[in-house]
């Protein structure tokens, strides 16, 4: 628990500095590109998130659940660091025939080709980056450094390069190298510290990890259908200005997601991951003991962003965006909601190896953000998909809360309430000590 106290510290210092960061950049840079030039750099990076989820394709999230639930073995952590790094390889291949492909044949991405290709470059550092592996190690303070490291080094590009309006493309190069960059650096940097050996596994290897993680793979594309289609169906049916509009409204509120999925999921899941490797029991009492604290947490923070958000974009992004508030107040409620889809979903269905039933939640999920999408963008535009994701969120955590309890797992109940308290008490006094102590 003191290293999970740690972990918190560090992440939430990092996303303090990743909060004041964008106050330096996102004024400059958005009074200079506008709304329609911000539309195309959020649909650009919106289409390249799907290359990013083939790549990925689930190896993330099933290599820190193998790792986490036995981290000292480093013969079965080389060999899986080897089979993840080989498979990424060898997808970022395929989807840079797609990506080709595809960018030269349709006239909707060809006439912004160069914009995507340098959005497309993150890919790379996609192969790249070793996060999964310091989150399974709980090694999530020098993750801190190396995001820090890559805002400061985008912050200062953008700074540098973008000085008219069709400088705007600068931008998402200036994050593809510094992706890039960092992750070079963090990997050889884990190699070194958790004494990985890397090897060419074999294609039977190779061929079993796809087999293993093919479910979590399909579950992230249901989980990116109806959490990121959003942006990418509303460049394909509206104009660039209600992206741009959009991209500002979902802005604060996406920062507030980081703290939570970083800060607290991040250093969070492989202490869960570990509980249940110890027992059922152990691992849902350690979830229960976090949901009450987590949820009234996420609550203040939805307030805030209602109350405080609009006027905070205002200074941010300046009058050309003043409808971007009516976005935020609308998807406000989605720290909550994500928050307690991802203790339901990631923390407790996962571990518990319902990965199937959680395929089918999210699929479902991408079924009903779409059809949202598509009923919602024309007629309203950029608040037509504020409210189609939020909608959609609300199905899914619903969906996840009644699965686990029709299964007799209810993580609800007020007579948990006071154990959670008490268990935030003492990680709180447990990371206060911590603070003590090092000054």
């Amino acid at each position: 628990m003191k290293r999970f106290a740690v972990n918190v510290a560090s992440l939430f210092s990092v996303q303090i500095a990743n909060f004041l960061l964008p106050l330096l950049t996102v004024p400059y840079v958005v009074r200079i590109i506008g709304p329609d030039k911000l539309g195309l750099l959020n649909f650009s990076q919106a289409y390249v998130t799907y290359f990013s989820l083939l790549i990925n394709y689930g190896f993330d999230m099933a290599a820190v659940r193998s790792i986490a639930a036995n981290r000292d073995d480093k013969e079965a952590t080389s060999r899986i660091v080897s089979q993840v790094l080989a498979g990424k390889t060898l997808l970022w291949g395929l989807s840079t025939v797609i990506f080709v492909s595809l960018s030269l044949s349709a006239p909707e991405f060809r006439a912004h080709l160069w914009l995507h290709v340098c959005t497309y470059l993150v890919c790379i550092g996609t192969v790249l980056s070793p996060l999964w592996l310091y989150q399974a190690m709980e090694d999530l303070g020098r993750v801190s450094i190396f995001n820090l490291a890559v805002k400061l080094l985008f912050s200062m590009s953008v700074l540098l390069l973008i000085r008219k309006a069709d400088d705007y493309i600068y931008q998402n190069l200036a994050i593809s190298v510094a992706q890039i960059l960092v992750s070079m650096v963090a990997l050889g940097v884990a190699l070194r510290r958790f004494g990985v050996h890397l090897r060419w596994p074999s294609w039977a290897e190779l061929r079993g990890r796809f087999r293993e993680d093919r479910t979590l793979f399909f579950s992230n594309v249901s989980i990116t259908i109806y959490a990121s289609s959003n942006t990418f169906i509303l460049g394909l049916l509206s104009l660039p200005y209600n992206v741009g509009i959009y991209a500002a409204g979902t802005r604060l509120e996406s920062m507030a997601d980081s703290f939570v999925g970083l800060a607290l999921n991040q250093a969070f899941f492989p202490i869960v991951a570990q509980a249940f490797g110890q027992g059922r029991e152990q691992g849902l009492r350690m979830v229960r003991q976090v949901f009450f604290p987590l949820a009234i947490l996420l609550v203040l923070v939805a307030i805030g962003l209602w109350l405080v958000g609009p006027l905070a974009l205002n200074i941010l992004y300046g009058a050309k965006f003043q409808e971007a508030g009516s976005v935020l107040r609308v998807v406000s409620v989605l720290p909550l909601l994500i928050g307690l889809s991802s203790l339901l979903g990631l923390h407790t269905m996962l571990n518990l190896r319902l990965d199937r039933a959680f395929f089918w939640i999210t699929a479902g999920g991408s079924v009903v953000g779409l059809g949202l999408n598509w009923l919602l963008i024309r007629p309203y535009a950029h608040l037509g998909a504020a409210y189609a994701l939020v909608l959609t969120e609300l199905y899914i955590t619903a969906a996840m809360y009644l699965y686990l309890r029709w299964r007799g797992i209810d993580l609800m109940q007020l007579s948990h309430l006071r154990e959670g308290l008490a268990f935030a008490k003492a990680r709180a006094q447990t990371l206060l000590n911590r603070k003590s102590s090092s000054l």
